[in-house]
């Protein structure tokens, strides 16, 4: 490691928004495992009783009324057919009520697990992008970076130290915050009897997918400081990565039906999942007119690796040509 690396990373955590960054990680980490607390345990006897009346009522009119709810269904499903021209299915064949459609019971932790692995990655990559822009754009726009560049006037030895500080900063903490979520979990689910699924195959599932989200969070913290060389403020930053998911990733996701190969949520996933499949929609052309059906399809780690990987190295080097021109005050 570097000497300039070494600073960077003594200096990363000597700012506040950094450490309140950490332990925020830590706090909804415990609130990630309150909830899993809550989520396992079974129902009490009295709410058990409940949803078995409920399952009874429920069986009792689909034995006088199943037919009707079935050809209603069928009907409403055949109109909008007709009208959308589409493959449409409500499901009118699983209709019929059943009982754990109305006793709640815990998954597995076999089952569980990948899900509270994703939602910790989520918060490890906003975590990553915050910790990298503030490691750079704060001292961007406080003009600071002039007094370091008199120390180390290199410009580019200095911004690749300060791309490499935070993703090297936050890995020991993103370790201890998955380390912390993996065994905490794993407790909770052994307090409720829910472990008796979990092979030596899905523990070597739980461990990559750890090591993937461990590299993405890498590359996070880089595309943070990246960005911060380029926007100079942490709350522009911020800026742009959360409207690119509110208005990208929420609000027009369904008008991109034939570009959702290139959405960064969809290849994110590939990376963490080890590949994911998305959805499109087909039309064909037919006698009767357009008919369109929506197909799945698959997504490699490979090729979400791989889209990520350029993106991020045509960033980094774009940060790097800006801020070799630029000048500093």
């Amino acid at each position: 490691m570097s000497r300039l690396t070494k600073v960077e990373l003594r200096r990363l955590f000597s700012r506040r928004l950094v450490v309140l960054a950490m332990l925020a990680g830590l706090v909804a980490t415990v609130a990630a495992l309150v909830g899993t607390w809550n989520q396992s345990q079974p129902m009490s006897p009295s709410e058990q009783a409940q949803a078995e009346r409920w399952y009874q009522e429920a069986r009792a009119d689909w034995e006088a009324n199943g037919e009707q709810h079935v050809a209603d269904c069928l009907e409403a499903e055949e109109t909008e057919r007709e009208a959308t021209g589409q493959v449409v299915d409500f499901g009118c064949r699983q209709m019929e009520p059943a009982r754990d459609m109305f006793i709640v019971t815990a998954p597995p932790f076999e089952s569980s697990l990948p899900g509270l692995l994703g939602a910790q990655s989520s918060l490890l990559l906003f975590l990553a992008l915050l910790v990298g822009a503030a490691a750079t754009a704060a001292e961007l726009s406080t003009g600071s970076i002039a007094s370091w560049l008199t120390f180390e006037p290199r410009r580019l030895h200095v911004y690749a130290s300060k791309l490499l500080a935070p993703g090297l900063g936050l890995l020991p903490v993103a370790v201890t915050l998955l380390a912390l979520l993996v065994a905490g979990a794993w407790f909770i689910a052994g307090a409720f009897d829910l472990t008796g699924t979990m092979t030596g195959a899905a523990w070597a599932d739980a461990g990559w997918t750890v090591l993937r989200v461990l590299a993405l969070t890498l590359l996070a913290a880089v595309v943070g400081a990246a960005l911060g060389f380029l926007l100079q403020h942490t709350a522009a930053v911020l800026g742009v990565v959360v409207g690119y998911v509110i208005v990208v990733e929420a609000m027009f996701r369904g008008l991109l039906q034939d570009h959702q190969r290139w959405l960064l949520s969809t290849n994110i996933g590939a990376w963490i999942e080890n590949g994911t499949v998305y959805f499109q929609e087909v039309c064909t052309a037919e006698a009767a007119g357009t008919v369109c059906a929506v197909a799945e399809r698959s997504l490699g780690f490979d090729g979400g690796a791989a889209y990520l990987l350029v993106l991020v190295t045509a960033l980094v080097v774009l940060a790097a040509l800006v801020f070799r021109r630029r000048d500093v005050v």
